[in-house]
């Protein structure tokens, strides 16, 4: 992977063949692979309902390296010991979108102590809703009569993620399953029923806006 792309291996038509890729995380359209430090994008079409149950035993990735929005992999077809699968190539893939912090402008967030937000504290609460807050916090993905969805949690309080785009949501899937902290832009947009919050102590619903990794921040 990393002589497909730092290297100066040349292929015709750009066209490679991963062994064994270390996949990182997948999310609907999107994956992400590692070979040591480098992380790289791969897409396609339904890519991770299409590898289910074909990582656990030797596979292989035919991709074709794109160049934009930035280099990144079109996954073609997926090879086991047992079977080929050819992916579906319609329809364009959505990548997220990688930042400069200073030219995405995270100045406009306000820094906010998420273990400071009380679950129980209508009012507070409602001073919060529409406000763009920069927090850090424990992220988890849970399942609720069939519907999988993401908590952010504080102390005194949980969030309701709303649902992520795929490039977000390929990156909620890295941190939930390395165990890392979120760190990221948040937007509230409701708050709990008063009867709900006591139960659950879910405070709200709250739209991530985007997703800090290393140095670089992450939208779309």
């Amino acid at each position: 992977m990393h002589q497909a792309t730092r290297g100066q291996v040349v292929s015709k038509g750009f066209k490679y063949k991963f062994e064994n890729p270390e996949i990182v995380a997948l999310n609907r359209n999107l994956g992400l692979i590692r070979e040591g430090q480098l992380l790289e994008f791969i897409g396609a079409r339904s890519l991770e309902d299409r590898l289910v149950g074909k990582t656990d035993g030797n596979f292989a990735l035919a991709v074709m390296k794109e160049f934009s929005p930035y280099v990144h992999f079109k996954v073609e077809k997926i090879y086991t010991d047992v079977d080929t699968t050819f992916m579906t190539q319609a329809g364009a893939i959505v990548y997220p979108t990688i930042w400069d912090p200073a030219e995405y402008g995270i100045d406009s967030y306000e820094e906010k102590d998420i273990n400071a937000i009380p679950y129980n504290r209508t009012g507070t609460l409602r001073g919060l809703v529409d406000t763009k807050m920069m927090v850090q916090g424990v992220i988890t993905r849970e399942k609720e009569e069939g519907r999988t969805y993401y908590l952010l949690h504080g102390e005194n309080a949980k969030f309701r993620v709303n649902d992520p785009t795929d490039g977000i949501g390929l990156f909620l899937k890295m941190l939930v399953e390395n165990n890392y902290l979120f760190e990221g832009g948040i937007v509230m947009t409701a708050v709990e029923d008063y009867g709900d919050r006591m139960k659950s102590k879910i405070a709200g619903t709250v739209e991530i806006q985007y997703v800090k990794y290393g140095d670089r921040i992450i939208t779309g």
